[in-house]
């Protein structure tokens, strides 16, 4: 998505709240690959003050209410580089706001620590964070833990613990309480965490904590959240992870160039919007691609793939064909069968009626809590998922993304 294109969405006229959501620049800690967590000791990168000063540009003529941020230094930065920018030439000053229900969630002994270490020493914490975030439990953070290898802190018993993610989830929920009312029918921008950014998009669209880990957040990665007035309903989801203002045609794979990704795009697109989506995906790899039988989807199918002589394209007649893909694949990973995990990255791209991609992502973030409703799709767009292995939860990369001119440069 442009920049014209975001603030174009971002300028639409809603008679509900407004909500900008944007993950803090690079820090020091990701670029070590360690263990942040609530802990204050990362700070921005010269990429990082650079990017939240671009995220910035983005946002500017965008009528911003008041800008809510985490305490720690991270976020700090991370506005005060937004507000260089959109505070030029705006009549009075926006409202800043420090609010602690807007750390990052708490990992204990886990901060500072990098991900290699905590993968080898807590390998039974680690796979229980990753596949059942909800029943992850770990030592009450209030006690020390001191530092026995080098400068690696290894937890010291505790009496105590606590659930990291189901504190979150309690917490975002209080944000929301105590700020929407104050803002109603306004737009409001939020400076926070990876993990906090995706419980409070849980938390306003019903994801329940068991699929914390199923949205990816970037770094200034730009989401968009629309409550209604009574604040009483879920929100709607319009905009994930965008990062096409930081140059990237697709957000960067955080869990490594493997396994299966999808590129998720609605029909209905003129042949003029079709045609710039597919050179925004020129230079992207697309091994296959799959699409309803309508002449629509045929269409904005073989309009992409244009680009791509030697991808396999097919057609299918069963209307809800993502939805039964999706459960083959996890019906094989629930059968134990980790044989056919792509040391690979295969990429296909998938185009569908909107209702039809809508309950796929609907189902795929939990359909018992997650109506589709709370889902918008626009046309032109591409949504992106990515399975990183048959025994790992799918992730929702992005959401609503238009793309950009891309150049080899661009490439992830």
């Amino acid at each position: 998505m442009t920049q014209t294109s975001i603030i174009s969405k971002l300028h639409q006229s809603n008679s509900g709240t407004r909500v900008i959501l944007v993950r803090h620049g690079r820090s020091t800690y990701n670029e070590q690959g360690r263990y942040q967590g609530s802990s204050d000791d990362s700070v921005l990168t010269e990429q990082g003050l650079r990017s939240a000063y671009q995220t910035g540009l983005t946002l500017k003529g965008v009528k911003i209410d008041a800008i809510y941020t985490s305490p720690l230094q991270r976020t700090q930065q991370t506005a005060h580089q937004i507000l260089k920018v959109i505070g030029i030439g705006t009549d009075s000053l926006i409202p800043l706001h420090i609010n602690n229900k807007l750390k990052e969630i708490s990992m204990s002994h886990w901060e500072g620590l990098p991900f290699s270490y905590v993968r080898e020493q807590f390998a039974d914490e680690y796979r229980l964070w990753k596949e059942r975030p909800h029943q992850f439990a770990i030592a009450s953070p209030r006690f020390k833990y001191p530092a026995v290898r080098g400068n690696l802190a290894v937890a010291a018993p505790a009496s105590e613990q606590y659930f990291p993610v189901l504190e979150l989830y309690d917490r975002v929920k209080q944000f929301w309480q105590e700020v929407l009312p104050r803002h109603a029918g306004q737009t409001i921008l939020i400076v926070s965490h990876g993990g906090t950014i995706r419980a409070l998009i849980g938390t306003a669209i019903g994801i329940k904590p068991n699929r914390f880990h199923s949205l990816q957040q970037s770094n200034c990665g730009i989401n968009l959240l629309n409550f209604p007035l009574s604040h009483t309903q879920p929100a709607q989801l319009e905009l994930l992870n965008c990062t096409t203002h930081l140059r990237e045609v697709l957000p960067k794979l955080k869990e490594g160039k493997k396994g299966l990704r999808l590129l998720l795009v609605p029909d209905g697109t003129s042949n003029h919007q079709t045609e710039k989506l597919a050179q925004s995906l020129s230079l992207e790899s697309i091994d296959f691609s799959i699409s309803s039988e309508s002449p629509n989807c045929i269409e904005t199918a073989s309009q992409i793939v244009q680009y791509h002589p030697a991808t396999v394209a097919l057609q299918v007649s069963r209307a809800d064909f993502p939805l039964a893909w999706y459960q083959a694949i996890y019906a094989r990973s629930g059968g134990g069968n980790k044989n056919h995990n792509s040391e690979g990255l295969i990429t296909g791209l998938v185009v569908a009626q909107k209702d039809t991609l809508k309950n796929f992502l609907a189902q795929l973030l939990n359909s018992t809590t997650v109506d589709s409703q709370n889902i918008s799709l626009d046309s032109p767009s591409i949504s992106v998922i990515h399975y990183p292995s048959a025994d790992h939860p799918p992730i929702l990369q992005a959401l609503n993304i238009e793309g950009r001119a891309s150049t080899q440069s661009d490439r992830c």
